[in-house]
């Protein structure tokens, strides 16, 4: 438990002060946010200092890889001891962090060609597939179950679906909340609480082995990956301090990307698959008004809404940012509540 709680704070403590030098020294580098030519209503955003997922992700291996030194021992005065770190847990950090690179590349060109185009779509879409088939391999090689759990122990064996559908979950979810992240805070408000909903989770798991052992792979049966998803919850709180309207950075693709990877990578690992659909639930909203809005206008000529994703409609309908953030952390923390009673019913019923 204390490491969990170590973990998150350094990772936020690591975040709130690198990213305040990152503002600064991505300032002097002409290092800002090329704006959508659309989105009149966002110029003021323009040459905000982006890429500033870089602190989210550096935040996370900081503060999980400090969580396992323990600086003093009881009764054997002042020491340093290393704990080792569980390989397979750090796995999935190396796998997001792989889309977190996918995502810098993107917001490299963005950068560099002064434009809000960065790798063409389906280079983009092939790289992310490229992670995603990591993914799916690395759990397949873990002996992973081919059941498809709905959440916790209640789900379908799929066979060899199952590894299709982690490589389209992980692009899909990565890419919904790339789409999401186009209003101050609103992708590092509702992470973090999304982590954190999930870090309940993840800690609960490890402290029942005798349910979840019956379904789960024993290898993320660990308080190691409370460790790491408090790692990334820390830090989306801390760079929350700089990102809240009016944003003083924007995490850009980096971030997006690897905080959308990390989501299925550490729901799939706890046996809770289902559960995406309730912890990833803005995220899936605001992709699925992109593709509503898209079939709409190709089959019926006609838009549904005035612009997606679906907070760009509220905001040409005169809401303000704030409003629309508020109330979409809401609706987020709602399905997180839906997620974790579902989560708990299951052990009502069946774990005791």
């Amino acid at each position: 438990m204390i490491a969990v709680i170590v973990a998150g704070g350094i990772s936020f403590l690591f975040v709130l002060f690198s990213t305040s030098i990152g503002v600064s020294y991505f300032k002097s580098k002409n290092i800002g946010q090329p704006i959508q030519e659309e989105l009149n209503f966002h110029d003021h955003k323009k040459g905000t200092p982006t890429m500033g997922g870089v602190f989210i992700i550096l935040g996370t291996y900081v503060g999980f890889i400090l969580s396992h030194i323990n600086f003093w021992t009881i009764g054997k005065g002042f020491k340093v001891e290393l704990i080792s770190i569980d390989t397979e847990i750090f796995l999935l950090l190396i796998i997001g962090t792989l889309m977190g690179i996918v995502g810098f590349v993107d917001d490299y060109l963005k950068v560099k060609k002064n434009r809000n185009l960065g790798l063409k779509a389906r280079n983009k879409l092939f790289l992310q597939t490229i992670v995603g088939c990591i993914a799916s391999y690395y759990f397949f090689s873990l002996d992973y179950s081919p059941t498809f759990y709905l959440f916790s122990g209640f789900g379908f064996d799929v066979g060899f679906i199952k590894w299709i559908l982690i490589i389209f979950l992980i692009v899909g979810i990565t890419n919904s909340v790339n789409l999401t992240d186009g209003l101050d805070g609103l992708v590092a408000g509702s992470a973090t609480v999304s982590f954190g909903g999930i870090l309940i989770i993840s800690f609960w798991i490890f402290r029942h082995p005798e349910y979840y052992s019956n379904f789960m792979n024993t290898t993320f049966i660990s308080s190691e990956l409370a460790v790491l998803v408090s790692s990334i919850a820390g830090s989306c709180l801390g760079f929350l301090w700089w990102n809240t309207n009016p944003a003083k950075i924007i995490m850009g693709d980096i971030g997006s990307q690897f905080i959308g990877a990390m989501f299925p990578l550490v729901l799939f690992a706890i046996g809770a698959d289902g559960l995406i659909l309730f912890f990833c639930f803005l995220y899936i909203l605001e992709a699925m008004s992109v593709i509503i809005q898209v079939f709409s206008f190709k089959y019926r000529s006609k838009r549904i809404f005035k612009m997606t994703p679906i907070h760009h409609h509220f905001e040409m309908n005169n809401w303000a940012e704030t409003t629309i953030i508020v109330r979409f952390w809401i609706i987020n923390g709602i399905f997180i509540v839906i997620g974790l009673g579902l989560f708990y019913g299951d052990w009502v019923l069946f774990g005791n």
